[in-house]
């Protein structure tokens, strides 16, 4: 729980300093140009920062909501690495398939926790499959496993015809994709050492 506070805090106070100096949400964003130019730090300042208030909050509402289960289960270090290798492979997915897209490095800045968000509702879902969330625009509980099956064909089918322009859906995507990855890896990790099936319970370190 600690941790998904203090990431919820960071972002609220990165949130306060980009309203009081509008140059660090150019330093912070992640814009291809820049990053590969090299701003590197970009891919992990831009999961920090938001675009408007309404955007803080329905991020910081996801990773509230689903967070703090998936850092209990999964353990602060686990957790941490989740949030951040996410966070940047989303940035990189993105940034991958937008310019293998157009031909060329965008100069259009991405920013947003969103990424890092879908990564930690992955691992709850490989986690609780049968689980029911509700999860807006959605208004009926759906079992977790069929609400990141939606998100995935949804961010493909935005992505390619660029309905919600100024969204970035393959980082959705992108996120999702690690976020499997890490979850799948570290299964396949834990078994190899000899947990079972029965009572795995994919914790690195004790809270």
């Amino acid at each position: 729980m600690r941790v998904t506070l203090s990431i919820m805090a960071i972002c609220f106070a990165v949130l306060v300093v980009q309203a009081l100096f509008p140059l660090a949400t150019v330093l912070m964003a992640l814009t291809p140009v820049l990053a590969f130019g090299g701003m590197y730090w970009q891919f992990f300042t831009y999961m920090f920062a938001h675009a408007s208030i309404s955007h803080f909050g329905f991020n910081m509402l996801g990773l509230f909501i689903f967070g703090i289960t998936v850092e209990r289960f999964l353990g602060t270090k686990r957790y941490i690495l989740l949030y951040i290798l996410s966070g940047a492979g989303s940035g990189l997915f993105h940034i991958l398939v937008t310019t293998l897209s157009a031909g060329s490095l965008s100069d259009i800045p991405m920013l947003g926790a969103s990424g890092a968000v879908f990564a930690v509702l992955t691992a709850y879902a490989i986690k609780f499959p049968e689980a029911k969330v509700m999860i807006f625009p959605i208004i009926v509980p759906v079992k977790a496993v069929y609400a990141i099956a939606g998100f995935v064909l949804f961010s493909i089918f935005a992505g390619f015809t660029d309905i919600m322009s100024g969204v970035a859906h393959f980082g959705h995507l992108g996120g999702i994709l690690f976020g499997a990855i890490f979850m799948l890896y570290w299964r396949w990790k834990d078994s190899k050492a000899g947990k079972g099936a029965e009572d795995f319970e994919w914790v690195w370190d004790t809270y």
